[in-house]
């Protein structure tokens, strides 16, 4: 499993900053991470996109953890979408524009 988070922080010090405040939050569900990439967005200014990877002995928990990072998913095959430009969708996180969550291994996100 996989985590892709869209962050809008205004430079690589807070995209820092608001990462380890994601994994703070992660581990109160005992989701552990470790960041693959981290790259400026090349479609939106000031975003970047980080790549985190799941670490298999708490993926059982990561679902149960979705409902409070956004008010609505959307299901795509093999992967959950939460974006603030979807209607009806909230996202808890402060600066987290969009996330997905890919579920099976090696795909190519």
């Amino acid at each position: 499993m996989k985590f892709t988070l869209f962050l809008e922080p205004s430079n690589s010090e807070e995209t820092n900053k608001h990462l380890d405040d994601f994994k703070k939050f992660a581990a109160n569900y005992k989701v552990f991470m470790s960041v693959s990439e981290i790259e400026k967005y090349w479609k939106i200014d000031d975003m970047y996109k980080v790549f985190l990877d799941i670490d298999e002995s708490s993926e059982s928990n990561v679902k149960p953890m979705l409902n409070n990072i956004a008010s609505k998913w959307l299901e795509l095959p093999n992967e959950f979408l939460a974006s603030n430009t979807m209607d009806g969708c909230e996202i808890y996180i402060p600066n987290l524009h969009m996330i997905t969550l890919v579920l099976i291994k090696n795909h190519p996100c």
